[in-house]
């Protein structure tokens, strides 16, 4: 298998490299392909002969059945031909198919935060699923259609050994034929970029609306989304209809096309038979091709008859191929868009030989930081905390709290500065190192679709059953695992609907605790619980924080006074700093934050 293959934007080289370790297969499909081609090529000459001897009138039964019998070994030839040939390409193409879409997901997992901001979860998937099936049938079923494109120069021979005028005399419709089905491909083309990307619209919409299915009943707005689908969905089935359409086109040409051939083959034939004309015909002789003149007889007519419709369905697959190619080259284009995409943030070239695990010490100097076309959200940022220490980050809305956050973890790179871990720039740690040295409890907390202990021991998989329940202790988590039947079995709904905002929060908490982190992130983790249980899960989480490094962001005042270091951003800069005493004594923001919150205590225990 293929991995970490950076693709390039050429979609055929992309898809040489990947279907390359099956050549052997599809070598072997080709060659069956060739046998099956040439065997069924047969087929006129010996409905040549039959009919010859019919109308020479030496036909008898024993005769009639040696016929029987090789037509017979021909179609079970050609279909004993046709069934390896798909089995080889078929089965060649699924792994390609299995290789390609397994990097695609890993391309995406290594890609930074950066990616995700600027695109669709929606778009993403129509690429790995509709762009990829498209490309998949066009490697398959395209590769036998290509195939049997062989069949078309060995019937114009063979059409020649039957006769060479008659030949010329129906080929003069095939120019005409081509040029149109040209221009109808290259519609085609564009045609199957704009539906793909239209069911990418689609897509989209359908999974933020899935994924939002709370807020949208919350708000009684199903109607409106309704309305909002279907009118994306007209869009996508209009343009759909033309791609339909034109695609639809070519086979009427090629039909039109066909019809004629025939008809002049009938009309010119059988002119040429009721006159006992002659004539001129390609043989081998002694090794070597030859023209040579010869009567034209009835067999001759019918041989040439089959042959032409075996063409005519050449030539037909052929169209079939090229409308496929069209789709799989869209398909393929979209999915390397994807896949030439790098990653932000990475590992610089020293990391294999820096560090390879974190004590937790932090230094932000000189730290600016702004998102792409947006003024800098964060300015000056310098500040340093030793290993074992508790630093808390408070603030206003949109102060740039989690956005320090997200440089800690390396979502992002900083715009100018460098953030320190352990006295070395975070962009010479090993991402894997860094992420598995920090336990983070995000604001927006995730859950998969999977049971409770799956989602407890992310980080930590061989984690023990008393491992578990110690951090669902500290974490307040254990008596809502005491109220399931199932207990750490239980299976959660999607994004963990069936659990409360407390609930999902104490879980993640419990959850970095498990991973046993060297640096603890709370991103405002405590948002969603109660004051009293919030007192509770801080008793017990700062015999956690006393042995490791911890980073608290958080909008309440009660839950940072009791740390190192409190940092009060506003306005993306540090507007003070110090501790919950030195702070209050300096009467200025932090102050008036504490005074709010105590009041609005109060008025919410009235």
């Amino acid at each position: 298998m293929i991995s970490n293959m950076a693709v390039p934007d050429r979609p055929l080289l992309t898809l040489c490299r990947y279907n390359a370790p099956y050549w052997k297969a599809y070598l072997i499909g080709v060659l069956v392909g060739c046998v099956f081609q040439a065997v069924g090529l047969a087929m006129p000459i010996v409905f040549s002969a039959l009919v010859d001897d019919f109308d020479n009138r030496v036909m008898t039964r024993a005769l009639l059945w040696n016929y029987f019998y090789l037509l017979l070994i021909i179609a079970a030839v050609t279909a004993m031909a046709r069934f390896s040939q798909r089995m080889f390409i078929g089965r060649a193409s699924r792994k390609f198919e299995f290789d390609l879409r397994n990097d695609y997901f890993r391309h995406i997992q290594g890609l930074s935060q950066e990616f995700f901001n600027r695109t669709k979860t929606g778009d993403i998937m129509a690429r790995a699923t509709n762009d990829l099936n498209f490309v998949r049938d066009f490697i398959g079923a395209g590769t036998m259609g290509a195939v049997d494109l062989i069949r078309i120069p060995f019937s114009l021979a063979v059409l020649m050994y039957f006769s060479i005028q008659l030949t010329v005399t129906v080929m003069i419709v095939l120019p005409v034929a081509s040029l149109f089905i040209y221009f109808l491909l290259k519609l085609t083309r564009k045609q199957a970029q704009r539906v793909q990307a239209r069911f990418s619209a689609i897509t989209s919409l359908a999974q933020e609306n899935l994924s939002g299915a709370r807020l949208v009943k919350a708000y009684d707005i199903a109607d409106r989304e309704v309305r909002a689908f279907n009118s994306e969905s007209e869009v996508y089935a209009q343009e759909n209809l033309k791609f339909v359409a034109t695609k639809a086109s070519i086979g009427p040409i090629m039909t039109i096309a066909f019809r004629l051939m025939l008809v002049l083959a009938l009309w010119r034939g059988g002119l040429m038979v009721m006159r006992d004309e002659s004539t001129l015909r390609i043989v081998f002789e002694d090794g070597w091709l030859a023209i040579r003149s010869a009567p034209f007889e009835l067999g001759d007519l019918m041989g040439f008859i089959t042959c032409l419709l075996m063409v005519s369905a050449s030539l037909l697959g052929s169209a079939l191929v090229a409308i496929m190619y069209q789709q799989g080259a869209a398909g393929m284009n979209r999915i390397s868009e994807i896949m030439s995409e790098t990653p932000a943030v990475s590992d610089s070239g020293q990391s294999d030989s820096m560090v390879t695990a974190l004590r937790g010490g932090i230094e932000f100097k000189d730290v600016q930081f702004a998102y792409p076309d947006s003024p800098a959200v964060l300015r000056n940022i310098s500040w340093k905390c030793e290993p074992g220490q508790t630093v808390a980050i408070v603030g206003p809305t949109g102060s740039g709290k989690s956005t320090l956050m997200a440089l800690l973890t390396r979502k992002f790179d900083p715009s100018s500065g460098v953030v320190l871990l352990d006295g070395v720039d975070a962009r010479e740690v090993p991402l894997k190192t860094l992420r598995t040295s920090i336990g983070l409890v995000p604001q927006d907390t995730f859950l998969f679709s999977d049971s409770i202990r799956a989602n407890l021991t992310l980080g930590k998989p061989e984690a023990t059953d008393d491992e578990i329940m110690e951090a669902c202790r500290i974490a307040q988590f254990d008596e809502t695992l005491s109220g399931m039947a199932e207990g750490l079995d239980t299976l959660l709904g999607e994004r963990g609907i069936n659990l409360s905002g407390g609930q999902q929060q104490r879980l993640t908490i419990a959850r970095a605790l498990i991973h046993d982190p060297a640096i603890l992130l709370l991103d405002d983790a405590l948002s969603s619980v109660d004051t009293h249980t919030e007192e509770q899960i801080l008793t017990r989480l700062r015999e956690v924080m006393a042995t490791r490094t911890s980073v608290i962001i958080s909008h309440r005042v009660s839950t940072v006074r009791g740390a190192d270091r409190i940092l009060v951003l506003r306005d993306g800069e540090i507007a003070e700093r110090g501790t919950h005493e030195d702070l209050l004594a300096h009467r200025g923001l932090y102050s008036e934050m504490y005074d709010r919150q105590l009041l609005e205590d109060e008025l919410e225990d009235a």
